[in-house]
Order: C-alpha cells, then structure tokens, then sequence
C-alpha cells in the first residue's frame, strides 16, 4: 500500500480570537469567583471592584483592574470628569497616561459605562473639551441580552406544556 503524500498532522492556523478590547470576563456562576462577591443573590451589594473586575479581571489584568477600579470610582463621586480633573487623578495616583486613556478609557466606553461627550470651552482655540460621565448603557445592553434569553425560555417551555397538555387530552 502507497504512503499517501502531504503533512499527516497539519499545524492549524494560530486563532486570533476575541479582541480583549471587546470580550467580558465572565467566570463560572458557581465559581469562587462570583461567590466571593456574595454570589447571584440580588440583595448583595456589588462594589466597583466587583463590576470592574467582569471587564478587567484581577486575575489576568491586575494593573488595568486597578486603574479602571480607582477611575470609575472618581466618575461615580463627580458624575462628570474633564481632562483636567484626569490629569489630576493621574498626578495624585501616579497611574500612566496612556494605559488610562489608550487602554481603560476606551474600553469603558465601548462597554457602555462611561459615556464620552466633547463641549466646547471658552479660551479653546480649537478642538472640544472631553467630557466623561457615567452612563446605564451597560446595564441596557446586559438587560436586553437577559431579556432576551428570558422569553425564548419561556416561549420554549411554554410550548412544551401546551404541547403535553394536548397529548394528555387524547390518551
């Protein structure tokens, strides 16, 4: 029998994945990592850090989750923050720059918990001030997700009954 030509274990092609701008760490429900937030349980208050870190685990981010946990928690206590007042947690932290506005920043926003906004300011020659808030994008966009899961299970189980309950009426 003839020896069939080519590679008989290809390498496959390296999979690129989901950008880590764009993917949301979501461990396992039951895991120690949920858990010790206090779990699903809807009357345990989460903290920054404990939404934070669902978009920069500690565990595989610990500088980016430390950042984003003490930014956010400026956003939350001012409502509104300027290049000014960044420049002033960036000097009163010594956190960089760059990862702030290259790294965390952006991803915030994607996400839909910081919304950023320009406006124009007296004295400016050009260009608009930034302007970031905070914002319920976030929880929208995770609701409708829910929401949207939620009615096809209900629909499907609700099918399922009506479907029984016929077989039940002609046995």
């Amino acid at each position: 029998m003839a020896k069939k030509p080519g590679n008989p274990n290809p390498k496959l092609p390296v999979s690129k994945g989901i950008p880590v701008a764009e993917s949301l760490y979501l461990p396992k429900h039951y895991g120690s990592e949920v858990k010790d937030k206090g779990g699903l349980e809807k009357t345990v208050i989460w903290e920054v850090d404990d939404i934070v870190d669902f978009i920069f685990p500690k565990k595989y981010q610990p500088t980016y989750f430390k950042v984003a946990g003490a930014f956010v928690r400026l956003i939350l206590k001012d409502g509104r923050v300027t290049k000014n007042e960044i420049s002033g947690f960036l000097k009163e932290t010594g956190y960089s720059r760059s990862t702030l506005e290259n790294k965390i920043i952006p991803k915030l926003v994607r996400f839909g918990l910081l919304k950023r906004e320009r406006e124009i300011e007296a004295g400016m020659r050009r260009g608009r001030a930034l302007i970031l808030n905070e914002s319920l994008t976030f929880t929208n966009y995770l609701e409708r997700i829910a929401f949207g899961w939620n009615m096809l299970v209900s629909t499907a189980r609700q099918k399922r009954k009506a479907k029984d309950s016929k077989l039940e009426e002609f046995e």
